[in-house]
């Protein structure tokens, strides 16, 4: 039998049911007094696709965390569809043919900025998103809650060795766009890149030295403000902009 596991939180509740297919497998749980716009969407969903619905006391709840975290609603899942995209290589060789962007996380641990990132990357229509199996918090509720549910529509697979995959991905036709506050190229004279890896580096020491010995480009983003660095999440938001639209 497969393993389920639990999305929380009503905007990416209602992006897994969109984007599932009737008999996927799921259970919806809602709390008794939830309300609201956005509940009645999800639940059209759940009708729409034929997944069942149960309706939880505040007990359950309870035991799920604060209710900031869940919204009175909880999808559970099977384990196989959260995050899932197929192999890093799938999704390297699929950039490749496409001229498509790919975003590694190279050791970024906040979940936070990891569901930030990921967000960003299916708003602006990367290929799909690589992070190291260690060191990284995974596709875990607290990052699905944080991209809004955009870990339903964007391909995310794990990676055992990051510089094994990005000379894999060299190989396969990928520029390799590394970011860096010391970078020597401006990121606005970088020009058309792709297909290509971009990879973010950790919120407190960037990449790792072998990662960045990987990279074709280190860009920088000019800053005129007397703050000398961005989040992770925001930098990586511009640097992919910037990328995309060339």
């Amino acid at each position: 039998m497969e393993d389920k596991e639990l999305v929380f939180g009503r905007n990416p509740v209602l992006e897994y049911l969109r984007n599932a297919a009737e008999g996927s497998g799921m259970e919806l749980y809602v709390a008794r007094n939830a309300h609201g716009k956005i509940i009645g969407a999800i639940i059209e969903e759940t009708r729409a696709r034929n997944i069942p619905v149960e309706y939880k006391d505040k007990n359950f709840f309870s035991g799920l965390g604060p209710s900031s975290i869940h919204q009175g609603v909880a999808l559970k899942i099977p384990s196989s569809i959260r995050g899932s995209g197929g192999t890093a290589e799938r999704l390297m060789e699929r950039a490749a043919g496409n001229k498509g962007v790919l975003v590694l996380l190279d050791q970024i641990t906040d979940p936070q900025n990891v569901g930030a990132i990921i967000r960003t990357a299916e708003a602006l229509g990367c290929s799909g998103v690589i992070f190291p199996k260690s060191h990284a918090p995974g596709i875990t509720p607290v990052v699905i809650k944080a991209s809004a549910g955009a870990t339903a529509h964007i391909d995310i697979a794990p990676v055992g060795n990051v510089a094994s995959f990005l000379e894999e991905a060299k190989a396969a036709g990928l520029w390799i766009i590394g970011t860096s506050e010391g970078g020597g190229t401006e990121l606005r004279k970088l020009g058309n890149v792709r297909p290509c890896v971009v990879v973010i580096g950790s919120e407190d020491s960037g990449m790792r030295r072998l990662t960045a010995e990987k990279c074709d480009f280190l860009v920088r983003i000019p800053l005129a403000g007397k703050i000398s660095s961005l989040n992770a999440s925001v930098a990586a938001g511009i640097v992919l902009y910037e990328i995309m639209q060339n």
